[in-house]
């Protein structure tokens, strides 16, 4: 890219951040009369169901947080930010302090505590808020909902759970994505070495079990020798979390390999890379484009009936993906996939009559639903992809040569 591409890129992503996707939140989510949010928006942001899902309230408490803190100190994301802590605090955790997945519109529980990763979104939440707002309630609350996930992490559904785990005792690819991500959010408030233990364990299982060099792909549930289990859920491919764990990798080594310069990391970004374009090879849609959502490694039908949609959050993390890989190696190949993801995603997914994103599209790229929040679609993927992809050009137009083109570090 040049520096032109670069900038134009940059100003398209702050316009869509600050002007479409944050407002539309801003204006439509806060229940400002109970507390929290409110995630089920229609197009024009009408309220269509007023419970609450935890794990939704502790994104969107994070991200109004994450822009006080990383982008300007704007009063009212904090003011929003508090909304969201003030109801988890007072209404969002069980008894047994595990939190709550579902409650209704006023607090009252409605779905046990059986998903981790409401604890998850309400820790990392919280410990961006206790940030920002000094609040020790929250980043006390914060590390220990984090060290209690640490507890949970080998059977986190507990007496929730329903397979019978004995009989095939599959790894799934989800969580260590999510412990590198949450080590990410509470670097600083936990010491070092309790978050560097779950990073070297994620990194081990993602690249050594779930990652299949020689077939070229990214599974997504294997069991603890690498091996898979003959079935559908071992052929299960899933190309936005591959490209959302992938991304998340590639950050910690670059982070790592500022630290110290040890080749290792360059390996594991390369890896990264390699493991990307496998991906996106494979899951590119050659006849509508766009990404599919799930697929079978052995081109099987899959037990998801949505599998070849074109989803929101699959399509962000893409970006995400090959813009870093793109800004971290200078391979021409993440150049033209970025772009490609580019211009099929902004061509589909805004919406510029009442802003934010479409979550669903049928596989032509057609609207499949009008919704613009829901139960698994909230104030997250999107602006946190776009605030990402603003730092990182930021970072590239910076160092663009006399020439006026990008070359990425060591190239």
């Amino acid at each position: 890219m040049n520096k032109s591409e670069i900038s134009g890129l940059k100003a398209l992503y702050s316009r869509e951040l600050f002007e479409s996707v944050v407002p539309f939140w801003e204006k439509h989510s806060p229940d400002r009369e109970l507390g929290g949010y409110f995630s089920c928006l229609d197009r024009d942001g009408t309220v269509f169901d007023k419970d609450k899902f935890l794990w939704m309230q502790g994104r969107e408490l994070w991200g109004f947080a994450h822009l006080y803190r990383t982008v300007r100190p704007e009063p009212r994301w904090l003011e929003l930010a508090k909304l969201g802590a003030d109801f988890i605090r007072e209404k969002g955790r069980a008894p047994n302090g595990d939190f709550w997945f579902a409650v209704d519109r006023a607090g009252k529980p409605l779905v046990q505590p059986y998903n981790i990763y409401a604890d998850c979104f309400c820790a990392a939440g919280l410990a961006e808020y206790g940030r920002v707002s000094g609040e020790a309630w929250a980043a006390d609350l914060a590390v220990s909902t984090w060290r209690r996930i640490q507890e949970r992490k080998a059977n986190p559904k507990g007496v929730w759970t329903k397979q019978i785990g004995a009989n095939r005792p599959v790894l799934a690819m989800s969580f260590p994505m999510m412990q590198v991500w949450m080590a990410g959010v509470f670097d600083g408030l936990v010491p070092r070495e309790e978050l560097d233990a779950p990073i070297d364990a994620a990194l081990e299982q993602v690249l050594t079990l779930h990652l299949d060099r020689e077939r070229k792909a990214l599974f997504e549930r294997v069991y603890a020798d690498g091996t898979r289990p003959d079935c559908m859920e071992g052929r299960l491919l899933t190309p936005g979390h591959a490209l959302e764990t992938l991304w998340f990798i590639m950050s910690e080594a670059e982070r790592r390999d500022a630290a110290s310069r040890d080749p290792r990391n360059r390996e594991i970004i390369e890896t990264a890379r390699d493991a990307m374009l496998w991906t996106v090879e494979r899951a590119w849609d050659e006849k509508y484009g766009g990404i599919f959502y799930y697929m079978d490694y052995e081109g099987f039908p899959t037990e998801k009936v949505e599998s070849k949609m074109k989803l929101w959050w699959v399509h962000a993390e893409a970006l995400c993906a090959f813009l870093l890989a793109y800004r971290l190696t200078g391979d021409p190949a993440c150049e033209a996939w970025f772009k490609r993801i580019q211009e099929w995603t902004w061509s589909r997914f805004p919406d510029p009559e009442y802003g934010e994103w479409y979550g669903y599209l049928e596989r032509t790229g057609e609207v499949a639903h009008t919704l613009k929040g829901g139960k698994w679609k909230g104030f997250f993927h999107i602006p946190r992809a776009l605030q990402t992809c603003v730092e990182w050009l930021d970072d590239m137009e910076g160092r663009c040569g006399s020439d006026g083109v990008y070359r990425a570090p060591g190239a």
